[in-house]
């Protein structure tokens, strides 16, 4: 009887990859993410500009990074994150420098668009997860929950790092600086650091030893002919996978309806915008005991029940929001998004590598990805013209509550997708 593979004594690559994939996510989401929102004041000071062009602005990254994703999703499948995430970095980079020194109002929109094209937007989902998880098999939830450190860690740093330079320097120099801090951390760390996948530099998903099958030419009980390497053609032709794109397009309708203007609508409620601050930054920090405990809470719960009931969680926040306005309630409500915000960016990859393979999961991705990122750029804008339209957010709110129910129901309805007989496998 062959032997199993077993597990390396040394330290995997793998984890050298989710590591330098932390330092890039956090890195793009100090860029691209949240911080844009201290840069409006002062720049409507400065330039006059109104706030619909930032809300554009924003919007257009969306898109543009909607339409380039379905490219990017398959270079990187091809060619891995290695040069891609350097030119993106790059890009990003140089973008965010040329907003502190040249700065017609038709640039906003150029600049933030240029950012879309290479798929830059908050913590870089397009390359971030897909190429994690074709370093995983059976640890893959763990590694995605670790993974998922990037987004708050660039929070909790970028934010008040951002707004000193601002108050101590101005907002022009707040750009170069984002600027530079990208040309010299995300470009250098994906040149020296990031490989496409483990088989490229004779290793095996989750480290593991070849077994005596592989010596002989066999498959590896871990290796990638254990799941079904789903093909994009083949995985957007199954229900499960649009199942699972529309569970994760209604969670990010119903919460960017919410993510730009709950800060405001808390200080309109007369809660302190200091006090608002310090639960949003310490509602990050509290993320990492959830991320590192995640590939626990899958083996414990299951993926699917698990992101059903972060689902609710987010009706929890959602519901606190809506109907209390004490700060201990604010508490609540920052926590309750924060953590169900993060797990669901964690079990996405972790669901969508599962049930398709590792193999393709940078174009398979993408698709689902798109489709998110439409609705997203849908919600902001619909939320503010109901808003100035009813005097509050409460009625897009509550709807956005039924919303996020349907998303759990189908998500707890969900599972993997059978291998049909005439598939093959690659």
């Amino acid at each position: 009887m062959a032997k199993t593979s077993t597990p390396k004594t040394r330290v995997y690559y793998g984890w050298v990859i989710v590591a330098a994939m932390i330092v890039i996510g956090g890195t793009t989401m100090t860029i691209t993410g949240p911080t844009f929102g201290l840069f409006i004041e002062p720049m409507q000071d400065d330039l006059g500009f109104s706030a619909a062009l930032f809300g554009w602005a924003n919007t257009a990254r969306i898109l543009t990074a909607a339409v380039s994703g379905l490219f990017i999703g398959k270079l990187l499948d091809r060619y891995g994150p290695r040069i891609l995430l350097a030119i993106a970095g790059l890009v990003t980079a140089l973008a965010a420098i040329s907003l502190g020194l040249f700065h017609p109002a038709w640039w906003l929109i150029g600049a933030f668009m240029l950012m879309g094209l290479v798929g830059m937007q908050g913590p870089a989902s397009f390359y971030t997860s897909p190429s994690v998880a074709k370093w995983f098999v059976r640890q893959r939830a763990k590694a995605m929950g670790i993974l998922s450190i990037a987004a708050p860690a660039g929070l909790v740093i970028g934010f008040p790092a951002v707004q000193w330079i601002i108050s101590n320097h101005g907002w022009k120099a707040g750009w170069v600086v984002l600027g530079l801090v990208g040309l010299v951390v995300i470009v250098p760390v994906s040149l020296i650091y990031l490989r496409r996948q483990p088989e490229d530099i004779g290793l095996l998903p989750d480290g593991d030893l070849p077994s005596e099958d592989d010596l002989a030419g066999g498959a590896s009980k871990f290796g990638a002919t254990t799941e079904h390497q789903w093909t994009r053609a083949e995985a957007i032709r199954t229900r499960e996978f649009w199942q699972l794109s529309t569970v994760f397009s209604l969670f990010v309708f119903a919460t960017n309806s919410m993510i730009f203007f709950r800060v405001p609508h808390f200080i309109d409620q007369g809660i302190d915008p200091g006090l608002i601050a310090i639960g949003a930054g310490t509602a990050q920090l509290s993320l990492v005991v959830g991320a590192v405990t995640l590939g626990r809470q899958v083996s414990n719960v299951g993926m699917e029940r698990l992101a059903a009931v972060n689902l609710l969680v987010m009706v929890t926040c959602f519901v606190l929001t809506v109907t209390f306005v004490t700060p201990l309630m604010m508490f609540v409500a920052m926590y309750t998004w924060s953590w169900s915000n993060n797990s669901m960016g964690a079990l996405q990859g972790t669901l969508f590598a599962s049930y398709f393979g590792r193999r393709h999961a940078g174009a398979i991705r993408s698709v689902s990805l798109t489709a998110n990122m439409l609705f997203a750029s849908a919600a902001g804008p619909l939320a503010g013209y109901v808003s100035d339209n009813t005097g509050s957010f409460n009625a897009i709110w509550w709807p956005m509550i039924g919303v996020l129910c349907l998303a759990a129901f189908l998500m707890v309805t969900s599972k993997p997708p059978r291998v049909r007989a005439e598939a093959h496998y690659s």
